[in-house]
């Protein structure tokens, strides 16, 4: 099988793996409802803070961990010997560290419609993006997916009556550290490592802040086995969709990003979440965007081969 998808093309390999990530991603929520109980946090909202800054010091060591095994450790070394790039790097950091916090405190709070307004707007600005960014060209199809995604994203907002502060944070945050990302010319799995690293100051900062030294010395291994496992769940969908990111064109990355909103929802039934009659069009509509997708898909590699 590993044969198999390295004998694919460079695009192939990153609409496999931006599928696969949006899998990952979309059970990740499922993860989430199994997080330990601890004491009363200092600060209002300090659950998902706290959460937010285990994944990132947790993932750390579980990149190093991946980049030693793999033997690709010098990569990470040799990036942050270049001491005149470090701006660059804790740039990204800064980019990319919001985007982690966000999509674990929203959902704890009830701001789970504007993560997913969010997401939902983020394809079509990395579309707008590869286009005028990049001089990406739709083909017909994608061309129709993205209008009738867009639609549906249209139809949303007129539902929430406006946009919040949390919407426009993942719908244009994110397509600025991607193309910041680009700029720095590092393998994906090297970038995350970095922008990990840089973040590690203000998690540990954070997790110092929201409980006492001597609270956390009495937490249970088995917390820090869960906290291990989030790093887990969230860094491989992240490596991934940061592979996806510097293999596919912009636009057609960003049309991608319509699988894990639907998984997403997809998941939410699963918990047994109701949803409003109202939300349906916009669900489908960008249901139906992704079968076009697939459609276009199935056409271009009839043509042209997916495999080299």
């Amino acid at each position: 099988m590993i044969n198999k998808f390295l004998s694919l093309s460079d695009t192939a390999k990153g609409i496999s793996a931006s599928i696969l990530a949006s899998c990952l991603f979309g059970l990740l929520p499922l993860y989430v409802q199994f997080q330990p109980e601890l004491e009363a946090f200092n600060v209002a909202g300090g659950e998902g803070h706290w959460i937010a800054a285990q994944r990132i010091i947790w993932s750390v060591l579980v990149v190093l961990l991946f980049l030693t095994l793999s033997r690709r450790i010098g990569m990470l070394f040799s990036a942050l010997k270049q001491v005149n790039r470090w701006h660059r790097y804790l740039f990204s950091a800064l980019l990319v560290g919001p985007q982690y916090w966000i999509f674990v405190w929203a959902p704890l709070y009830g701001e789970t419609l504007s993560v997913a307004l969010g997401y939902f707007s983020l394809p079509l600005v990395l579309v707008v993006v590869g286009r005028f960014v990049y001089g990406d060209r739709l083909t017909p199809l994608q061309t129709l997916a993205c209008c009738v995604a867009g639609a549906g994203v249209i139809y949303a907002y007129m539902m929430a009556e406006g946009l919040s502060w949390i919407v426009l944070l993942i719908a244009l945050g994110y397509p600025v550290y991607f193309v910041h990302r680009r700029t720095l010319g590092v393998k994906s799995d090297v970038g995350f490592a970095l922008d990990n690293l840089f973040l590690l100051p203000f998690a540990l900062g954070a997790t110092l802040y929201l409980q006492s030294w001597s609270y956390i010395q009495q937490l249970d291994a088995s917390v820090w086995i869960y906290y291990v496992g989030l790093a887990v769940a969230g860094s491989v969908p992240m490596l991934l969709f940061l592979f996806a990111s510097q293999s596919l064109s912009m636009s057609l990355f960003g049309l991608l990003g319509y699988v894990e909103p639907v998984l997403v929802f997809c998941v939410g039934l699963l918990l047994g979440e109701r949803v409003a009659a109202s939300d349906m069009p916009t669900y489908l509509l960008v249901m139906v965007a992704l079968l076009i997708l697939a459609i276009d898909g199935l056409k271009r590699a009839r043509s042209h081969g997916a495999v080299k």
